[in-house]
């Protein structure tokens, strides 16, 4: 299957062939593809057994997906429990192969970066993604160059160093080391999950997977750690297809969690609302309006990205899907993170930032009405070991 990459910005096409990673304006590019999702695809491909993610090989981007290379994924679980009063759905993607719902991005780019002939990619993450990109990176034989705050959990660094890649330690915030990363995208390929696209439709698949999970039935809102967006955008890119297919009739409300140190969407929200009285954004003055950087290790590191590429795309899918944003305190991350232990989840603290946001919820409905009837899911993104130190230390002293 062969497309080709568009700039929403400008509107350029550029032939896949190309392998770029951003436009000559230096806007992201998307992918101007067309998908129709069946459910019969994905029942067929059931019946073949095959894995997790080649059980949506119909609406991924991969001209040979029965060639991609991968770990048998499987679906994980969805766990259901009461939280905070609420009826929950946790979904538990912590348990993927290198332990965050980031394999599902990297699966994708990967195997597409070995369709393109890419032999050598750079990547710049807080963690997770590094991880993902490593494994999957060791996997196909590509060599993989990894920038990583230095602050950040020590169990990461580790993982991505004992794949065999190359790891750099930047001193200072995530967007210091996102500008480190671009500075050597001349001797390689940019596969950073914050601007690339297949990323995204990779991601995607936790949408399709939820719903087939809920037997297709919408939740009322799903709540997602955003730093870059990659989940959120994913998964709102999956809830499009299948409304445009006819699968679902509506969107769950895409609620956006945000640590009450770093809340770039929440600014982006503000702005956007000024925009609705009459004054014009552009994506210059968005991102001039937003905060600085955070000085020093955010708890829950995974979402202390302050200047998220894509976070225009990220504030329309909130709107969209008559979501919010909902900024929690590193108090309540510590709480949910004791909860969740104390039912044997062991989530690093950015999937327990997740957590946090369900006791703001209830305030949500404008209609002065709850929503605790309704259909609660909660994306639990990484795995408690990336973070073993820092919770011991959390948990014991705290």
């Amino acid at each position: 299957m062969k497309g080709h990459l568009i700039c929403p910005a400008c509107g350029t096409l550029y032939p896949e062939e190309e392998a770029l990673w951003q436009c000559s304006c230096g806007n992201y590019l998307d992918l101007a593809y067309d998908f129709t999702p069946r459910k019969a695809d994905f029942e067929e491909a059931s019946a073949y057994g095959q894995s997790s993610f080649l059980r949506y090989k119909s609406i991924l981007p991969l001209e040979h997906p029965q060639q991609a290379l991968g770990f048998n994924e499987s679906a994980t679980p969805l766990m259901e429990t009461q939280w905070e009063g609420h009826s929950v759905h946790l979904k538990l993607d912590y348990l993927m192969a290198s332990g965050s719902f980031k394999d599902r991005g990297a699966y994708v780019l990967i195997n597409k970066c070995r369709e393109l002939g890419i032999q050598s990619i750079v990547v710049d993450s807080s963690g997770n993604s590094a991880c993902s990109a490593s494994a999957y990176s060791a996997l196909a034989g590509i060599e993989a160059h990894i920038y990583m705050p230095a602050g950040n959990s020590s169990g990461k660094t580790r993982q991505v160093s004992t794949y065999g890649a190359t790891l750099y330690k930047i001193p200072g915030s995530r967007l210091d080391t996102a500008k480190a990363a671009e500075q050597a995208t001349k001797d390689h390929y940019y596969a950073a999950h914050t601007r690339n696209p297949y990323f995204l439709h990779g991601t995607k698949t936790a949408a399709y997977e939820l719903m087939e999970q809920l037997d297709w039935e919408v939740p009322e809102a799903v709540f997602i750690p955003v730093g870059s967006g990659s989940l959120l955008l994913g998964m709102h890119l999956g809830f499009t297809e299948m409304i445009q297919a006819g699968l679902i009739d509506r969107y769950p409300r895409l609620m956006a969690v945000q640590s009450e140190h770093c809340s770039p969407i929440r600014t982006a929200l503000e702005v956007y609302a000024d925009a609705a009285s009459g004054t014009k954004i552009t994506a210059a003055n968005l991102m001039a309006a937003l905060p600085p950087a955070p000085t020093g290790t955010v708890l829950p590191e995974g979402i202390a990205n302050s200047h998220p590429p894509r976070i225009d795309q990220i504030v329309r899918a909130v709107q969209e899907t008559k979501g919010d944003v909902l900024v929690v305190t590193d108090k309540e991350v510590i709480e949910a993170l004791r909860m969740a232990t104390s039912r044997g989840l062991y989530i690093e603290p950015t999937s327990a930032s997740a957590l946090a946001a369900l006791k703001h919820y209830k305030a949500m409905d404008t209609d002065g009405k709850t929503q605790q009837n309704g259909r609660l899911v909660v994306m639990l993104t990484g795995h408690g070991l990336k973070a073993a130190e820092r919770i011991e230390e959390i948990l014991e002293h705290t």
